[in-house]
């Protein structure tokens, strides 16, 4: 039996700019590997009011792109390595929105080690081509989404635009689990056949961070469509626990 400890979380209790003793931004365009068109600022393009936190995305130009928005991260400020990670949203649905909830290894940053061998999880993305569909996947130096070799399920739920949802993973040393709404849909473990158990094909026992954004346009966003713009991507809450083993 699993009992789940709350370790640490932002409810987005104050109105104004994210904590900075818990976020971060990640800042600029054209660098981020996937075709997208937005800016992401530090401060202009995430706001918090009545306990939700908006990353928004904008029309305008920016420092030579035509949209901003922004992408706050944990790094720095929380470092995770197990444990269960629930994020409360509700998803944007203008046209060529990509917004996500993901991971990278602290080790990225700080050793500079490559994408896709550092490893990524993605506890949600959405597209608004695949409108009805959230998508997790998991990234590895031999099985990535370039390769096309990822491990990543497609959950088909309609309406899940129309309010907000809990998505959440819990995390072990062997094993990852997918949720929304504490519901499992998607679980892989290092043991998984077809895959390799070292560094290769799980690399998943050492420090992670968070990202929250919202892309716009790109090799995955696609077509924008400017009348649905200024786009909404609002969090709820944030929530971190510890998972003991009873």
């Amino acid at each position: 039996m699993k009992k789940y400890v709350l370790q640490w979380s932002d409810e987005f209790d104050q109105d104004g700019l994210p904590n900075l003793e818990k976020w971060s931004y990640d800042l600029g365009s054209r660098k981020w590997g996937n075709g997208e068109i937005q800016y992401y600022t530090e401060g202009l393009n995430s706001i918090i009011k009545n306990s939700i936190l908006n990353i928004e995305g904008r029309i305008e130009n920016y420092e030579d792109s035509p949209y901003t928005s922004a992408r706050l991260t944990t790094y720095e400020k929380k470092h995770f390595m197990y444990g269960r990670l629930e994020v409360s949203a509700k998803i944007p649905t203008a046209k060529g929105s990509w917004p996500a909830i993901w991971m990278l290894p602290v080790e990225k940053k700080e050793k500079d080690v490559p994408w896709p061998k550092c490893g990524e999880i993605d506890i949600m993305e959405h597209v608004t081509h695949l409108f009805d569909t959230i998508h997790v996947s998991l990234h590895t130096e031999l099985f990535n989404h370039v390769a096309r070799t990822q491990r990543t399920h497609f959950e088909h739920l309609e309406g899940i635009t129309q309010d907000f949802h809990e998505f959440a993973f819990d995390w072990s040393k062997d094993e990852i689990e997918f949720f929304i709404d504490k519901k499992s849909f998607a679980k892989y473990s290092r043991f998984d056949e077809g895959y390799t158990t070292d560094e290769t094909g799980w690399p998943y026992d050492k420090p992670y961070y968070l990202i929250l954004n919202q892309a716009i346009g790109g090799t995955w966003g696609g077509e924008v469509k400017e009348s649905d713009y200024p786009s909404p991507f609002l969090i709820d809450y944030v929530r971190y626990y510890e998972i003991i083993e009873e």
